[in-house]
C-alpha cells in the first residue's frame, strides 16, 4: 500500500533532479578523485578543477548537506559512499555506469512524457531496432556500454559466486557475457570450471584485452554468436545477468526456448535482472528502472519475477526458486530435469 504524499514531499519528488545533478556534475568535474588525493578546501578544489567562485561554495555545500561530502575546518572530503563508488579506478567504482546515465539517461527522462505517448525510445544513441549492432560497432558508444554493464555487474560478483553450487558443476556460459568480468571472478574461484562467455563478434577484441589486463588469458574462453539466432555450446549451466529486460516477453519465451537444449541434462539456467516483485522493498525503484529501459531500448521492459517463472516452467524447467541477490537484482535458478 502507498501513502499520500503532503505538499513539501510532493515537491520534493517533484524536484528530486536537482539533487541527482549535485552528484553527477562532482562525478562530470572530477570532484571525487580529486578529494581522492585529501581533504581540500573551496578555493583549492575551485582553482584545481577551474570552477567559477560564483557557484563553487553553494555547490560544495549542498553536497555535504546530502552527506556526499563532509567537511570540517581542513575543507572538504569524500564521504565513505563517494570514497567506494565514485573514485576512479577503485573495485566498486560506479562512474562508468552514472557518466552514461548522466550523458545519455538523463537527457532522455526529459522526454518521458514523449515516451508515454508514442512507446518509442528517447535516447539519442542508436537509429533502428538493432541497438546492439549500432553499439558495437562504434568504438565510443561501445566502451560506454561495456563500461556500465561492468560497473553494474561487478557489485554483484561476490553474492553470484555464494548463490550457487559452483563446486559441482563442470562448465558455465555465460550469455552476453561482454568482457567476461563475471566469469573471469568464477573461474579464478573455481578453477575447475570450464569457463565460456558468448557475445557477439565485435566484442571479441575487447575480450581479449581484458582478458589479458586480469591474467585470465586461457581461464575463460569467448564464443562469438548471436544468441537468439545462433547454436548455443551445451553446458551445466547457462546463466544471463542484466540483459533480458532488454528484450520483450515474447523475445524472452523465444531466448528460454533456445536455451533449453543447451542446459546439459541435470543443468541449471541462471537469470538476474532487477525483476519487478511486488512486495518487495525495491519494487518502486524496479518499476522505476522499467520505464528508464523504455527511454532507452527500442524493446526493453522490465518484467516479474513470477512472469519469469511461468516462462521457466512453460519451457520444461523444474525446480524454479528466487532470491534477493542484491542491490534491488533478484536471482532466478532452474534446473533441466535429469
Amino acid at each position: 500500500m502507498t501513502t499520500g504524499l503532503d505538499a513539501a514531499s510532493l515537491l520534493a519528488a517533484a524536484m528530486s533532479f536537482q539533487r541527482a545533478k549535485l552528484v553527477l556534475a562532482g562525478l562530470e568535474l572530477g570532484l571525487f578523485d580529486l578529494l581522492a588525493e585529501g581533504p581540500a578546501d573551496e578555493t583549492g578544489i575551485r582553482e584545481r578543477l577551474g570552477l567559477h567562485p560564483r557557484g563553487t561554495g553553494d555547490f560544495l555545500a549542498a553536497l555535504a548537506e546530502t552527506g556526499v561530502l563532509e567537511r570540517d575546518g581542513h575543507g572538504y572530503r569524500n564521504a565513505a559512499a563517494a570514497q567506494q563508488l565514485l573514485v576512479r579506478g577503485g573495485p566498486s567504482y560506479m562512474g562508468g555506469f552514472l557518466h552514461v546515465a548522466d550523458q545519455i539517461m538523463y537527457p532522455a527522462w526529459g522526454k518521458l512524457a514523449t515516451a508515454l505517448r508514442t512507446g518509442e525510445p528517447q535516447a539519442a544513441t542508436y537509429s533502428s531496432g538493432d541497438m546492439f549492432g549500432q553499439l558495437y560497432n562504434d568504438d565510443g558508444k561501445r566502451s560506454a556500454f561495456v563500461g556500465m554493464a561492468e560497473d553494474a555487474s561487478r557489485p554483484l560478483i561476490s553474492a553470484l559466486l555464494r548463490a550457487f553450487d559452483w563446486e559441482s558443476c563442470g562448465s558455465v556460459l555465460e550469455l552476453g557475457g561482454c568482457r567476461g568480468n563475471v566469469l573471469a571472478s568464477l573461474a579464478e574461484a573455481y578453477p575447475h570450471l570450464t569457463a565460456t562467455v558468448l557475445d557477439l563478434p565485435a566484442l571479441r577484441p575487447d575480450f581479449d584485452a581484458h582478458m589479458k589486463a586480469l591474467g585470465s588469458t586461457g581461464k575463460v574462453g569467448f564464443h562469438a554468436a548471436d544468441f537468439f539466432t545462433d547454436p548455443l555450446p551445451a553446458a551445466e549451466v547457462v546463466m544471463i545477468g542484466h540483459c533480458l529486460v532488454d528484450w520483450t516477453d515474447a523475445q524472452r519465451r523465444a531466448l528460454i526456448a533456445h536455451v533449453f537444449p543447451a542446459v546439459r541434462p541435470g543443468g541449471a539456467f541462471l537469470v538476474w535482472d532487477p525483476m519487478i516483485v511486488p512486495g518487495a522493498e525495491s519494487y518502486l525503484r524496479n518499476l522505476t528502472r522499467s520505464l528508464n529501459l523504455q527511454l532507452m531500448t527500442p524493446h526493453g521492459v522490465n518484467y516479474r519475477a513470477d512472469a519469469l517463472a511461468e516462462m521457466l516452467r512453460d519451457t520444461g524447467f523444474t525446480e524454479v526458486r528466487h532470491g534477493e541477490l542484491g542491490r534491488d537484482v533478484t536471482l532466478m535458478t532452474a534446473r533441466k530435469p535429469a
